[in-house]
Formats: C-alpha cells, structure tokens, sequence
C-alpha cells in the first residue's frame, strides 16, 4: 500500500518506517524539517501548519493511508505556546482527516493515554476523556475529526521506550547512559502508565493501518508500572545497578501543570482485534531489541 507517514523522523515514526519497509509498503516519509534518510527513505520537509503545502504533497503522495504521529508531544511547550500546540495538534490533524474523509482514504491517528485524568487505572476506549494537561486537551480535540472520518482509526499510546532508530538520542538512551556512568536517576514512584517498547509499538500501528479497524483503540504494554518501577527494570535487564535508580513522588514537585497519576490503559480490544499479538514484557522487549554492551 501507499503510505503518507507523518512524524517520520521521530523515535516512534522511525520504527515505523524501518517496519513498512520490511513489510513492502511504498512510504512517503514526512519529517516536520529534518532531511536525510530513514531505512533507505528520504525524509520529506512538510511543514504541516501550511494547508497549501500538505495538499500539494497529498496530491502528489496520493497515498492510500495516512499513518499521522507527528504532534506538538512536549507538553510543557504546549503549555507555553497553546496557539502552536493548536495548530500543530489540532488543526493541521483535523486538515488530513478532511482529505481522507474527501478521498475515502484510510488515516490513523495516534493519539496520548494523557486524554485521561488519571483517576483511576486500567482505562477501556469507553471512559471518559478528561485531560487535565493542555497537551492532552489538544490531542483529544485530534480526535474528533478522526474519528468523524469514514475509515479514521484513533490509537492512543502509552508510554513507549527503546533505542532510538532516529539519529537523537531518547529519553531512554539518555537514562541508561547515565546508569553506564554511575549517575543516578529520580523517577516518580506514584505515577502509573503501561508502557510499549517502540518496535511492538510499530508493528501494531501498521496492522492496524493495513487493517479497516475503526473508532478507537488503546495500544499499550501488558504492565501496569510506575516510572520508577520501569527504569529500574531497565536497568536490571541492561546488566546495570539498580540501586542508582531513585524513587521520588509528584509531591515532591511544583509543576505548572497538573500531572495525571495514572493513565494505564486497557487493551482488551487491541487483543481482540489482533488475537495473534503478544504483548511483551519490559524485559521480553529489552531481549528481543537486543541487550547493548
């Protein structure tokens, strides 16, 4: 199939290409301004805020699916320039679900676990979104036009960790350099998700896309783990000490914004619609990416 993915050059779309490639899709690799090239593809520049811009690369792509990652994800900008978290989020999201809905074309949305307030755990595609982050808010308002959309798919992803495909480093290789060098790390031991290693993450994303599910589904990691809880079995799967990882609480700091506490979701539906998946465990992930020196 034809694919338009956005967000191409980022941590989750870079697996993503890496998987679209090895399954035969011809991709067009939308980056917001990086050039080069990923799994042997070039990265296109597409500014999405431009509507002139993404109808002349659509017309040209023509694709027929439209995988869209890319977003304004640091929440703290969105705090900060909510009229960009908009354009970015919202707008240019609600631009594409409008020329998949015209063109009867297939989209898939990837939307946050941070949709939710963070009351409670295991939330189903049911509960009640109710961000309490402005990141959040946008990425919900993402949604409406998605879902709005004759063959729109909106998945919502959790935490996700692993080695960076992307040429930055991540958040995670970040941490485990520091564990390599003795430095300890703080990691809050009261704020729940369910994380999903990047490369599982992908390959999710793309059977989803390949498939006409539609509405929404939650695409997560089987465990319902702190942050703490999760760095520190990092750490132990790598062959690092754990005793460098530190647990602190959300207590313990002042954010301009409040922080959810728990966005774990369910994904009773993600393994209904896929009866083959397997989920795997934090360390599963780590052995099969492959343990780093």
């Amino acid at each position: 199939m034809r694919v338009v993915l956005t967000g191409a050059s980022g941590q989750l779309g870079s697996n993503i290409v890496a998987r679209l490639v090895e399954d035969g899709h011809e991709v067009r690799a939308w980056s917001g301004t990086e050039t080069g090239r990923r799994s042997g593809v070039e990265l296109r520049p597409v500014e999405l805020t431009d509507a002139e811009a993404v109808g002349k690369e659509l017309a040209t792509a023509d694709p027929e699916v439209i995988i869209h990652t890319a977003a304004l994800s640091a929440a703290e900008t969105v705090r900060r320039d909510p009229a960009l978290g908009r354009a970015v989020n919202v707008e240019a999201t609600a631009r594409l679900a409008e020329w998949a809905a015209a063109h009867g074309r297939r989209l898939v949305y990837t939307s946050t676990d941070l949709v939710f307030d963070g009351a409670r755990s295991w939330y189903r595609e049911e509960d009640q979104a109710a961000p309490i982050l402005a990141y959040g808010r946008t990425k919900l308002e993402g949604e409406t036009p998605v879902l709005a959309a004759s063959r729109g798919l909106v998945a919502r992803m959790s935490l996700m960790y692993g080695p960076s495909r992307s040429g930055r480093e991540s958040y995670y290789d970040r941490t485990l350099a520091g564990l390599r060098q003795g430095t300890p790390q703080t990691f809050f031991e009261d704020e729940y998700r369910t994380p999903l290693d990047l490369e599982t993450a992908a390959t999710i994303l793309v059977r989803l896309a390949e498939s006409d599910v539609r509405g929404l589904v939650h695409v997560a990691g089987p465990e319902r783990v702190s942050r703490f809880e999760l760095v520190r079995r990092l750490a132990v799967a790598h062959g690092l000490d754990p005793a460098l990882v530190r647990a602190n609480r959300q207590a313990d700091i002042t954010f301009p914004e409040p922080r959810p506490v728990d966005v774990s979701l369910d994904t009773t539906r993600l393994r209904s619609l896929l009866p083959d998946l397997r989920l795997p465990t934090i360390e599963e992930a780590i052995a099969a990416n492959g343990r780093p020196e």
